[in-house]
């Protein structure tokens, strides 16, 4: 597994492991957690790589790692195409060489861009309106491409916005709940009818298990979310509702990704690869609260 000392890698491991999988991570840096488990490597080393798989049998990619956001690597286009891109291209190579059962692509819902009011599902056309989004679509369409020439199983998530006790990125869940705990307010710049959907890591997690022992993929994308499409000034009472100490003030402003996109369809998923989002915002925040408390959080 790729990316494996990020956000989504860090609960992935866990989740797969419990259900009985051996995770061999990589990723190219623990953060200074001294990791042990996490081997340093980067994705352009494709000899290291291809040792990797040898020497550890491995019979499936779940690829994590990423520019991760829109936000990230602004100004550096080319960064995002070589460690998006070219990675995702290289590891497809490497489970077509390796006659791999599965490629697990953690995809994004940056790929639908600036959408409006309709209702997305898969088949909504995909305008994306960042480098980064354009990224993903990309490597959605390589992971067809390789599916299709070469029977290398693959399939692409499509994932919201995922919140947990390991983001680093900018995220104004983390700010709600550390400066909660800090007894300090939280500013959030917003447009009070723009909508969002967070989804938490546990979830997304979970998902990944199961596109990983899914019989089949009847399609090579699916959506992943939390089925809540909430705006600010919801999710703000939520999180006073149940974070002690939470005080927020909205303020006029843009989220970083202004995109629209209103409603979010995450049926597909479920009636094919039998996931459903099983965590709310309330709870979602709860138990990312207890991890910070615990100490176990970036």
């Amino acid at each position: 597994m790729t990316g494996s000392a990020g956000l989504i890698g860090m609960a992935a491991r866990q989740t797969l492991a419990a259900a009985g999988h051996t995770v061999t991570a990589i990723d190219v840096t623990d953060f200074g957690r001294g990791d042990s488990e996490i081997q340093i490597m980067g994705l352009a080393d494709r000899d290291a790589l291809d040792r990797l798989i040898r020497q550890n049998a491995i019979e499936a990619i779940i690829h994590c790692a990423a520019i991760s956001g829109p936000m990230m690597a602004r100004g550096d286009p080319l960064k995002i195409v070589a460690v998006n891109i070219d990675s995702t291209a290289l590891l497809l190579d490497l489970a077509r060489i390796h006659g791999m059962k599965r490629f697990v692509f953690c995809s994004s819902i940056s790929v639908y861009g600036d959408a409006g009011m309709v209702r997305i599902d898969e088949e909504t056309a995909l305008h994306p309106t960042s480098v980064y989004g354009a990224s993903k679509v990309a490597c959605e369409q390589l992971i067809e491409g390789f599916a299709t020439e070469y029977g290398v199983e693959g399939v692409s998530l499509r994932i919201g916005r995922v919140y947990g006790p390991y983001r680093r990125a900018n995220c104004c869940l983390n700010d709600i709940v550390r400066n909660a705990a800090a007894g300090r307010k939280t500013t959030i710049p917003c447009d009070l009818g723009f909508v969002y959907h967070y989804v938490h890591v546990d979830d997304v997690a979970a998902a990944i298990a199961a596109a990983l022992v899914a019989p089949q993929y009847p399609r090579r994308s699916y959506n992943v979310g939390s089925g809540e499409a909430l705006t600010m000034p919801q999710i703000a009472e939520i999180a006073v509702q149940t974070i002690r100490g939470a005080e927020i003030e909205l303020v006029p402003g843009a989220d970083d990704v202004p995109d629209v996109q209103m409603t979010f369809d995450v049926g597909r998923i479920g009636h094919d690869l039998n996931w459903h989002p099983q965590i709310r915002l309330a709870s979602g925040l709860k138990n990312y609260r207890d991890a910070i408390v615990a100490g176990r959080s970036a």
